[in-house]
């Protein structure tokens, strides 16, 4: 997308210049004032409006027979919201529909404890039938630390903030977190999170989502113990919706090895609040902290080498439960501009699809997270 390119060259100086200007207080979509990052922007918008607006958008790709992508899951920080409208003809190009975007903790202004943060409400007062609202991500220290019990902690703003049911989605929460690509480059060791999903903070957030009725996204590396952590949580919170992030992302295989189509096959059996995302890597992508692959789901029938096709038992694991994955970008701080990342993404998400029978696409493509979003099936 050399446009993107070329339009983000010229007025992201100005914009970075602009944020050295910019007042303490800051005009909210309404034209009242705030402290920045401190309190909320109202929605111009009410649920009911929004889907109706989401329902507009889906149809008008099938209209043109292109089947839609909903992503449930990318985070997005204050500093990066200017690339959404640079990216709005890339959604149009390669078929996103719509896009939730966890918020990014907010920067310091003097808060102790975790800083909410409200930007994504602000994406979704300007582009009300492209973005999703999804609540803060569990990302930062507060939430790693295992920390709650006090306002400030980042469990208790999520419990607050998802209860007043403004929030469609909750965004995606690290319990097992190995460093990614760029974090090992940059050693940044603080990315390496070690957070119980049995432990307190877990069972607050399964308890929420099942009183609740909101999804919620997990990043949990399937070490073969975590699984069983996983298991006896997903038990114990029938009605807590869940969506396990990166199907068959594998990037420590030594702990890894219980993952596999069997033990899939039986989670999805026994655990119908379960689903999956398919944020996850091309074909022969190497996770440069190990300079080994670390996606799974791509055939290997030739020399050992991807293809991009799927594996058969894994292209029959979509098929029969294809009402139980979603799309999803992954899209965060470290990624390329935003209109060139999606761009790299639906031609990675098609890849998978164009393995699938037709039902299974549309399934996976957008009527599984309308579902999730709804509580309604696709009519």
């Amino acid at each position: 997308m050399a446009r993107s390119k070329v339009r983000l060259s010229i007025w992201l100086p100005v914009l970075a210049l602009a944020t050295v200007f910019l007042p303490a207080h800051l005009a909210c979509a309404d034209g009242s004032e705030r402290a920045y990052g401190a309190e909320p922007v109202p929605l111009k918008y009410g649920r009911a409006k929004l889907t109706e607006k989401w329902r507009a958008r889906i149809n008008s790709f099938l209209d043109k027979g292109v089947i839609p992508l909903i992503s449930m899951q990318a985070t997005i920080r204050q500093s990066q919201t200017d690339e959404v409208a640079f990216a709005l003809d890339a959604m149009d190009e390669f078929g996103f529909a719509l896009i939730s975007f966890d918020g990014h903790q907010a920067p310091k202004d003097g808060r102790k404890g975790y800083r909410w943060s409200y930007h994504v409400r602000e994406l979704v007062n300007r582009f009300p039938d492209r973005i999703i609202l999804a609540t803060n991500g569990g990302n930062k220290r507060n939430w790693a630390k295992q920390k709650g019990g006090r306002d400030i902690d980042f469990i208790d703003q999520t419990e607050r903030h998802v209860r007043t049911g403004v929030y469609p989605l909750m965004g995606e929460f690290e319990f097992r977190h190995y460093m990614s690509s760029w974090q090992c480059q940059k050693n940044a060791t603080h990315r390496d999170v070690k957070v119980p999903i049995n432990g307190p903070n877990g069972h607050r957030l399964f308890k929420l989502a099942a009183e609740t009725g909101v999804p919620f996204v997990i990043h949990h590396d399937p070490e073969d113990k975590l699984v069983e952590q996983a298991e006896q949580m997903l038990a114990r919170y029938p009605k807590a919706k869940v969506i396990w992030a990166h199907f068959t992302q594998i990037r420590n295989p030594a702990r890894q090895r219980r993952f596999g189509p069997k033990l899939v096959r039986r989670l999805l059996e026994t655990y119908s609040n379960l689903s999956y995302d398919l944020a996850i890597g091309r074909p022969e992508r190497i996770y440069k902290c190990t300079g080994q692959r670390d996606t799974m789901i791509w055939d290997e029938a030739y020399l050992g080498i991807q293809s991009d096709d799927l594996k058969p038992e894994y292209k029959k694991i979509l098929t029969e439960y294809s009402t139980r994955f979603v799309s999803a970008i992954d899209f965060g701080g470290g990624r390329p501009i935003l209109s060139d990342f999606l761009e790299n993404k639906a031609a990675n998400l098609r890849l998978i699809l164009k393995n699938l029978p037709v039902k299974a696409q549309h399934d996976i493509a957008y009527r599984n997270a309308w579902k999730l979003l709804t509580g309604q099936g696709w009519r």
